[in-house]
């Protein structure tokens, strides 16, 4: 398999930047234009291919024997295959590396920044001297050329060396994860529905007006901070307050329990307040739907010289990525956050496959609290998921004494529902009402039955009862203290916890993935440490929830990489979902290998009770 290490220098103006436009828009923009490439050949030297050759330059390269290694490939890569038609065998993001290795460390992991962790040369500044450039304009000030084609070639040497740097940390299998999760957006199976898309953006404007008058506010009072508070403190209302950077700030987040119980308050214009609150400041819907129409009305055919590898017209890729969040996940990107789309909406129902296909979607049931019960030998529980039995219904039963049917005891098989999902990592009662109330807001249900059975006295019941039944996920948080104190600060030695090891800041998963921590120093009883930009809390409980998110996740790409050697390559994944874009009359087959391969334990845990649920339609709304 050749290698080669490549970087684009592409035109872009003060109006004409990635810092406005997705890459979907700024590449196929017909503003758009190769000035060079730096690439370099397996060990040869680094070499610079002028834009108006790079087509036939890369043309002498076979694609099936060619791994390509870039620095954000989401935009090289996409350059690569929607102007040249060229998707290489194997794709490597050095970008998506750097994340999985050294983002517990890293305030920012642009290849300026990686390059001085590693104490490689500076990066340089020429790509500030050619804004607004075209080729043309380049060349035409010979030194200014010199200048940036020293500079692009430096990029890919930079580039090299901190491939070679991380490779030998990077796990096999993850190079094929990373492959196909960059061909999600580099191969695009997805198309949206425009007119539906068109009129859901319509309806939501309207919508969001309409909410705005009920309040007799201005929207720009109900955005500032300041302003919204003075309203809700003239209603009477006061306002809880949560750790700001530097000093205490109002909870107005949509994720504060104080901001959602706002909407429950017995006072209609304060509720109003709130509704038209979370409608103005949360645009993300509207922006959401705004993105998409956008990239896919783009000129999706203008690129593929009479051989069309795309569908013209409505063609949406899925961006995602790769060890987005701490735990390894994926994450969203290009500002559209593909795995945030809600059950039931529009959003969802617009992401439809091309003519003859049909999506087919695979969910992983209860991944977390069967990993938890798994892990922490919660044989009441566990017994439940080995035997079939409805473990919801089970918890609902000691919570009301009585037997519970979920079909029947709408309300009650709700609550141990959302208990048995919600209450594995250390949630206490005030959370777990708020938990409760926003489920059932989300889910549509009725609100005032729910009120009849639920308040702070039975919220506080059912997280008693959880706990006592399933008393060894508690003695589990209290062991993970002792290891956060001990093994995690570096004090001893590492120690095994089920499928996972833990060390000094580290907990390395089945297949040598590992999930890092930059561990504070004396932080005293409660320990933190950063990651990104931020500083975090960590403890018993909530270090349980990062170990089974990761392992989770360990589990739904390994059996995407199954699913792939087996003919179906994933479209898009959303927490634990896989979506995949099936011919019609290969539906059936499909469907039947997805479930086996979601279902299959893995072989350090052939036990492990795993279940999925796998569903077909027209749109992805419509399979799940």
């Amino acid at each position: 398999m050749k290698f080669i290490f490549l970087d684009f220098e592409t035109y872009y103006a003060k109006d004409y930047t990635l810092r406005k436009m997705t890459p979907a828009e700024y590449i196929l923009d017909p503003r758009f234009e190769t000035i060079c490439v730096a690439v370099q050949i397996d060990d040869g030297p680094v070499e610079l291919i002028d834009g108006p050759d790079f087509r036939e330059w890369i043309s002498q390269h076979d694609p099936k024997e060619c791994t390509v290694v870039t620095y954000n490939a989401l935009f090289d890569m996409c350059i690569l295959a929607w102007h040249y038609a060229f998707v290489p065998a194997r794709m490597v993001d050095a970008l998506g590396m750097a994340r999985a290795l050294l983002g517990h460390k890293l305030r920012g992991l642009s290849l300026e920044k990686v390059a001085e962790h590693f104490k490689l040369p500076p990066k340089g500044d020429a790509i500030l001297k050619v804004i607004g450039l075209r080729r043309a304009d380049i060349l035409n000030q010979w030194d200014l050329w010199g200048q940036f084609v020293e500079y692009a070639k430096h990029d890919v040497v930079l580039l090299r060396a901190i491939f070679d740097k991380l490779a030998p940390s990077f796990p096999p299998s993850e190079f094929r994860i990373m492959d196909l999760v960059l061909r999600a957006a580099v191969e695009p199976m997805f198309r949206i529905d425009m007119i539906m898309l068109t009129q859901h953006l319509a309806d939501v404007r309207a919508e969001k007006a309409a909410v705005i008058a009920t309040t007799g506010a201005t929207a720009v009072e109900l955005r500032g901070v300041s302003s919204f508070v003075a309203l809700l403190e003239a209603e009477g209302v006061e306002i809880d307050y949560k750790e700001g950077k530097s000093s205490p700030i109002p909870a107005l987040a949509k994720t504060d329990d104080f901001m959602n119980s706002l909407l429950e308050d017995d006072n209609p214009r304060v509720q109003a307040l709130a509704c038209a609150r979370l409608g103005v400041k949360s645009t993300l819907e509207e922006s959401r739907a705004e993105r998409l129409l956008r990239i896919a009305a783009l000129n999706w055919q203008c690129y593929r010289d009479g051989n069309p590898r795309f569908y013209s017209g409505g063609t949406m890729p899925i961006p995602l990525r790769y060890a987005g969040a701490h735990t390894m996940r994926l994450s969203g990107e290009w500002k559209i956050n593909m795995q945030n789309m809600p059950r039931g909406g529009k959003l969802r129902k617009s992401l439809v496959p091309p003519p003859g296909h049909k999506v087919v979607v695979a969910d992983l049931g209860q991944i977390e609290a069967r990993l938890t019960a798994y892990i922490c030998h919660a044989e009441t529980l566990l017994k439940a998921f080995q035997s079939g039995n409805d473990p919801y219904a089970v918890l609902a039963s000691h919570i009301f004494q009585r037997p519970i049917n979920r079909e029947v005891d709408i309300i009650e098989g709700f609550i141990g529902k959302t208990g048995v999902l919600g209450l594995g990592f250390g949630a206490g009662p005030t959370k777990f009402y708020s938990m409760v109330v926003r489920t059932a807001r989300s889910m549509g249900m009725d609100m005032d039955k729910l009120r009849a059975i639920w308040d702070m006295k039975m919220a506080m019941r059912t997280v008693e009862i959880y706990r006592t039944v399933n008393l060894p996920i508690m003695r589990c948080w209290w062991l993970l203290d002792q290891v956060l104190k001990l093994q995690w600060s570096g004090l001893n030695g590492e120690v095994r916890f089920g499928p996972v090891v833990i060390g000094h800041g580290t907990v390395r998963g089945p297949g040598g993935l590992t999930m890092r921590y930059d561990v504070i120093p004396d932080s005293g009883p409660e320990k933190k440490f950063g990651y990104g930009m931020r500083t975090h809390k960590i403890y018993g409980s909530k270090f349980l929830e990062n170990i089974i998110q990761f392992v989770a996740r360990i589990i739904l790409m390994n059996a995407a990489l199954r699913i792939n050697d087996r003919g179906y390559r994933f479209a898009l994944q959303a927490h634990d979902e896989l979506a995949f874009i099936v011919p019609e009359n290969d539906v059936e087959r499909a469907m039947k290998i997805i479930h086996e391969e979601m279902t299959r334990p893995p072989s350090w845990a052939p036990d492990l009770p795993l279940t999925a649920s796998v569903e077909y339609g027209d749109s992805y709304g419509d399979a799940k």
